[in-house]
Protein backbone atom coordinates (compact mmCIF):
# COMPACT_ATOMS: atom_id res chain seq x y z
CA UNK A 1 0.00 0.00 0.00
CA UNK A 2 1.70 3.30 -1.20
CA UNK A 3 1.34 6.11 1.23
CA UNK A 4 -1.05 8.40 -0.45
CA UNK A 5 -3.20 5.75 0.02
CA UNK A 6 -2.12 5.11 3.61
CA UNK A 7 -2.91 8.83 4.36
CA UNK A 8 -6.22 9.02 2.58
CA UNK A 9 -6.95 5.82 4.70
CA UNK A 10 -6.14 7.86 7.71
CA UNK A 11 -7.71 10.93 6.89
CA UNK A 12 -10.83 9.08 6.19
CA UNK A 13 -10.81 6.73 9.81
CA UNK A 14 -10.38 10.08 11.74
CA UNK A 15 -13.20 12.71 9.82
CA UNK A 16 -15.56 9.16 10.02
CA UNK A 17 -14.61 9.29 13.68
CA UNK A 18 -15.00 12.96 14.49
CA UNK A 19 -18.47 12.42 12.50
CA UNK A 20 -19.83 9.69 15.09
CA UNK A 21 -18.24 11.52 17.82
CA UNK A 22 -19.96 14.70 16.78
CA UNK A 23 -23.81 12.70 16.43
CA UNK A 24 -23.34 11.36 19.71
CA UNK A 25 -22.89 14.87 21.10
CA UNK A 26 -25.70 15.62 18.97
CA UNK A 27 -27.81 12.75 20.02
CA UNK A 28 -26.92 13.21 23.92
CA UNK A 29 -27.62 16.81 23.99
CA UNK A 30 -31.08 16.62 22.02
CA UNK A 31 -31.85 13.92 24.52
CA UNK A 32 -30.99 16.33 27.63
CA UNK A 33 -32.57 19.14 26.36
CA UNK A 34 -35.63 16.69 25.34
CA UNK A 35 -35.70 15.60 28.71
CA UNK A 36 -35.85 19.19 30.67
CA UNK A 37 -38.54 20.31 28.22
CA UNK A 38 -40.61 17.11 28.61
CA UNK A 39 -41.08 18.18 32.61
CA UNK A 40 -43.38 21.33 31.99
CA UNK A 41 -47.33 20.99 31.09
CA UNK A 42 -46.51 23.81 28.69
CA UNK A 43 -48.53 27.22 28.41
CA UNK A 44 -51.42 25.15 29.21
CA UNK A 45 -52.07 24.02 32.47
CA UNK A 46 -54.27 20.67 32.92
CA UNK A 47 -57.60 22.08 34.22
CA UNK A 48 -59.47 18.00 34.64
CA UNK A 49 -58.30 15.06 36.43
CA UNK A 50 -58.10 13.25 33.16
CA UNK A 51 -55.90 16.19 31.38
CA UNK A 52 -53.47 15.59 34.48
CA UNK A 53 -53.86 12.22 33.72
CA UNK A 54 -52.56 12.14 30.18
CA UNK A 55 -50.01 15.17 30.99
CA UNK A 56 -47.93 12.68 33.04
CA UNK A 57 -48.84 9.58 30.86
CA UNK A 58 -47.02 11.48 28.28
CA UNK A 59 -43.97 13.13 30.40
CA UNK A 60 -43.38 8.97 31.63
CA UNK A 61 -43.47 8.22 28.29
CA UNK A 62 -41.18 10.87 26.40
CA UNK A 63 -38.45 9.56 29.22
CA UNK A 64 -39.11 5.63 28.65
CA UNK A 65 -38.26 6.13 24.34
CA UNK A 66 -35.32 8.41 25.66
CA UNK A 67 -33.97 5.84 27.90
CA UNK A 68 -34.42 3.28 25.88
CA UNK A 69 -32.95 5.38 22.52
CA UNK A 70 -29.57 5.89 24.52
CA UNK A 71 -29.43 2.05 25.64
CA UNK A 72 -29.83 0.63 22.00
CA UNK A 73 -26.91 3.31 21.29
CA UNK A 74 -24.77 2.88 24.09
CA UNK A 75 -24.92 -0.96 23.56
CA UNK A 76 -24.02 -0.51 19.83
CA UNK A 77 -20.86 2.02 21.43
CA UNK A 78 -20.03 -1.20 23.54
CA UNK A 79 -20.06 -3.29 20.90
CA UNK A 80 -18.46 -1.10 18.17
CA UNK A 81 -14.74 -0.54 21.27
CA UNK A 82 -14.92 -4.71 21.48
CA UNK A 83 -15.02 -5.20 17.77
CA UNK A 84 -12.16 -2.12 17.25
CA UNK A 85 -10.28 -4.01 20.00
CA UNK A 86 -10.31 -7.39 18.65
CA UNK A 87 -8.96 -5.74 14.90
CA UNK A 88 -6.69 -3.54 17.31
CA UNK A 89 -7.78 -0.18 15.43
CA UNK A 90 -6.83 1.95 18.28
CA UNK A 91 -8.26 5.13 17.29
CA UNK A 92 -12.28 3.66 16.82
CA UNK A 93 -11.51 1.93 20.18
CA UNK A 94 -10.69 5.56 21.74
CA UNK A 95 -14.01 6.34 19.46
CA UNK A 96 -15.97 3.95 20.66
CA UNK A 97 -14.93 4.55 24.48
CA UNK A 98 -15.92 8.06 23.92
CA UNK A 99 -18.94 7.89 22.73
CA UNK A 100 -19.53 5.11 25.15
CA UNK A 101 -18.68 7.34 28.25
CA UNK A 102 -20.94 10.19 27.01
CA UNK A 103 -24.43 8.06 26.15
CA UNK A 104 -23.48 6.70 29.83
CA UNK A 105 -23.50 9.76 31.44
CA UNK A 106 -26.32 11.14 29.18
CA UNK A 107 -28.56 8.43 30.48
CA UNK A 108 -27.38 9.27 34.07
CA UNK A 109 -28.77 12.55 32.94
CA UNK A 110 -32.22 11.40 31.56
CA UNK A 111 -33.30 8.82 34.29
CA UNK A 112 -32.43 12.08 37.03
CA UNK A 113 -35.37 14.28 34.98
CA UNK A 114 -37.58 11.57 36.42
CA UNK A 115 -37.98 13.37 39.31
CA UNK A 116 -39.14 16.19 37.66
CA UNK A 117 -41.92 14.00 36.14
CA UNK A 118 -42.63 12.69 40.86
CA UNK A 119 -42.86 17.02 40.92
CA UNK A 120 -45.94 17.10 38.09
CA UNK A 121 -47.38 14.20 39.86
CA UNK A 122 -47.72 16.21 43.11
CA UNK A 123 -48.77 19.15 41.52
CA UNK A 124 -51.34 16.51 39.80
CA UNK A 125 -52.53 15.84 43.32
CA UNK A 126 -52.86 19.18 44.46
CA UNK A 127 -54.59 20.23 41.62
CA UNK A 128 -57.09 17.15 41.04
CA UNK A 129 -59.08 17.95 44.23
CA UNK A 130 -59.91 21.61 42.57
CA UNK A 131 -60.88 20.12 39.45
CA UNK A 132 -63.34 18.23 37.27
CA UNK A 133 -62.73 14.48 35.98
CA UNK A 134 -62.99 15.41 32.38
CA UNK A 135 -64.41 18.47 30.31
CA UNK A 136 -67.83 18.70 29.88
CA UNK A 137 -69.56 18.15 26.52
CA UNK A 138 -70.01 21.51 24.62
CA UNK A 139 -73.30 22.38 23.08
CA UNK A 140 -75.60 20.78 26.24
CA UNK A 141 -76.86 24.28 27.46
CA UNK A 142 -80.40 25.96 26.13
CA UNK A 143 -80.34 29.49 25.43
CA UNK A 144 -80.22 32.16 28.52
CA UNK A 145 -83.53 33.26 29.85
CA UNK A 146 -83.81 37.20 30.27
CA UNK A 147 -81.41 38.40 33.55
CA UNK A 148 -81.47 41.58 35.22
CA UNK A 149 -78.72 43.39 36.23
CA UNK A 150 -79.20 42.71 40.03
CA UNK A 151 -78.96 38.86 38.75
CA UNK A 152 -75.61 39.72 36.60
CA UNK A 153 -73.96 41.58 39.86
CA UNK A 154 -74.92 38.51 42.07
CA UNK A 155 -73.53 36.38 40.36
CA UNK A 156 -70.30 38.67 38.91
CA UNK A 157 -69.48 38.97 43.13
CA UNK A 158 -69.90 35.27 43.65
CA UNK A 159 -67.51 34.02 41.29
CA UNK A 160 -65.19 37.08 41.78
CA UNK A 161 -65.36 35.73 45.88
CA UNK A 162 -65.48 31.80 44.04
CA UNK A 163 -62.07 32.95 42.14
CA UNK A 164 -59.75 34.12 45.25
CA UNK A 165 -61.11 31.75 47.74
CA UNK A 166 -59.84 29.28 45.48
CA UNK A 167 -56.10 30.88 44.96
CA UNK A 168 -53.31 30.22 47.23
CA UNK A 169 -52.46 32.07 50.08
CA UNK A 170 -51.71 34.97 50.61
CA UNK A 171 -53.54 36.91 47.58
CA UNK A 172 -52.62 40.35 47.00
CA UNK A 173 -53.15 42.91 43.96
CA UNK A 174 -50.45 45.22 41.92
CA UNK A 175 -50.25 47.49 44.97
CA UNK A 176 -49.02 44.70 46.98
CA UNK A 177 -51.94 44.90 49.54
CA UNK A 178 -54.65 42.00 50.34
CA UNK A 179 -57.10 41.48 47.35
CA UNK A 180 -60.69 41.37 48.63
CA UNK A 181 -63.91 41.38 46.31
CA UNK A 182 -64.84 44.86 47.40
CA UNK A 183 -61.75 46.05 45.98
CA UNK A 184 -62.64 44.71 42.54
CA UNK A 185 -64.19 47.59 40.09
CA UNK A 186 -67.55 46.21 38.30
CA UNK A 187 -68.00 48.68 35.30
CA UNK A 188 -71.12 48.67 33.07
CA UNK A 189 -71.44 49.46 29.35
CA UNK A 190 -74.71 49.47 27.36
CA UNK A 191 -75.64 46.40 25.52
CA UNK A 192 -78.53 45.69 22.97
CA UNK A 193 -81.70 48.08 23.27
CA UNK A 194 -81.84 48.75 26.62
CA UNK A 195 -79.32 46.33 28.25
CA UNK A 196 -76.07 46.79 30.64
CA UNK A 197 -73.58 44.73 30.29
CA UNK A 198 -70.96 44.17 33.22
CA UNK A 199 -67.32 43.66 33.47
CA UNK A 200 -64.89 43.40 35.78
CA UNK A 201 -60.80 43.27 36.08
CA UNK A 202 -58.43 41.90 38.83
CA UNK A 203 -54.58 41.33 38.27
CA UNK A 204 -53.51 39.06 41.29
CA UNK A 205 -50.29 37.69 42.62
CA UNK A 206 -50.42 34.20 44.88
CA UNK A 207 -48.46 32.07 46.96
CA UNK A 208 -48.49 29.56 44.37
CA UNK A 209 -49.81 31.16 40.56
CA UNK A 210 -49.49 28.04 38.80
CA UNK A 211 -52.01 26.34 41.50
CA UNK A 212 -54.09 28.94 41.55
CA UNK A 213 -54.76 28.69 38.24
CA UNK A 214 -55.83 25.23 37.92
CA UNK A 215 -57.85 25.83 41.51
CA UNK A 216 -59.83 28.85 39.67
CA UNK A 217 -60.14 26.73 36.60
CA UNK A 218 -62.15 24.23 39.10
CA UNK A 219 -64.04 26.39 40.67
CA UNK A 220 -65.10 27.83 37.65
CA UNK A 221 -66.30 24.89 36.46
CA UNK A 222 -67.87 23.67 39.74
CA UNK A 223 -70.21 26.79 39.13
CA UNK A 224 -71.53 25.06 36.10
CA UNK A 225 -69.03 27.20 32.86
CA UNK A 226 -68.36 25.11 30.31
CA UNK A 227 -64.30 25.53 29.37
CA UNK A 228 -62.81 27.02 25.99
CA UNK A 229 -59.34 28.10 25.31
CA UNK A 230 -58.19 30.76 23.21
CA UNK A 231 -54.15 31.75 22.40
CA UNK A 232 -51.62 31.21 25.70
CA UNK A 233 -55.46 31.69 27.76
CA UNK A 234 -57.94 29.89 29.43
CA UNK A 235 -61.53 30.62 29.03
CA UNK A 236 -64.99 29.55 30.96
CA UNK A 237 -68.08 30.29 29.61
CA UNK A 238 -71.85 30.04 29.69
CA UNK A 239 -75.40 30.45 27.44
CA UNK A 240 -77.53 30.28 30.29
CA UNK A 241 -76.11 31.52 33.35
CA UNK A 242 -75.78 35.02 34.42
CA UNK A 243 -72.04 35.51 33.38
CA UNK A 244 -71.12 35.01 29.70
CA UNK A 245 -67.50 34.40 29.97
CA UNK A 246 -64.52 34.30 32.31
CA UNK A 247 -61.11 34.45 31.40
CA UNK A 248 -57.80 33.78 33.08
CA UNK A 249 -53.83 34.49 31.73
CA UNK A 250 -50.73 33.27 33.75
CA UNK A 251 -48.42 35.37 33.28
CA UNK A 252 -46.24 34.90 35.66
CA UNK A 253 -43.11 34.70 33.95
CA UNK A 254 -43.93 38.47 32.19
CA UNK A 255 -44.84 40.53 34.90
CA UNK A 256 -45.44 38.04 38.15
CA UNK A 257 -48.99 37.88 37.74
CA UNK A 258 -52.43 36.21 36.79
CA UNK A 259 -55.10 38.36 35.39
CA UNK A 260 -58.90 37.79 35.30
CA UNK A 261 -61.81 39.58 33.03
CA UNK A 262 -65.30 38.28 33.78
CA UNK A 263 -68.09 39.58 31.51
CA UNK A 264 -71.80 39.55 32.19
CA UNK A 265 -74.59 38.31 29.82
CA UNK A 266 -76.85 41.60 28.53
CA UNK A 267 -78.96 42.53 31.50
CA UNK A 268 -81.94 44.39 31.40
CA UNK A 269 -83.23 46.57 34.10
CA UNK A 270 -84.51 45.20 37.37
CA UNK A 271 -87.67 45.43 37.41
Amino acid sequence: MNRALRTSLLTLNVLAGVAVVGATLLLCGGAILFALLNSGTGYSVPTTAAAWIREISRSSSNILFLSTTLAVALIVACAATVAAAMMRRTAWIVTGGVCGILLALTQIGVASTSTEVDALASRAIAAVGNTTAVEPQPGTEAERDSITVSDAYDEMTRMLRATLEAAAPPVVGENGAPLTVDQVEVDAASCGEDGSQLSAALTLSTGDNAASLSAILGAWDRAGYLPDRAMQEDLRYSTTLPLERMSIRDKTTIDGYIHIAITSACAVADR
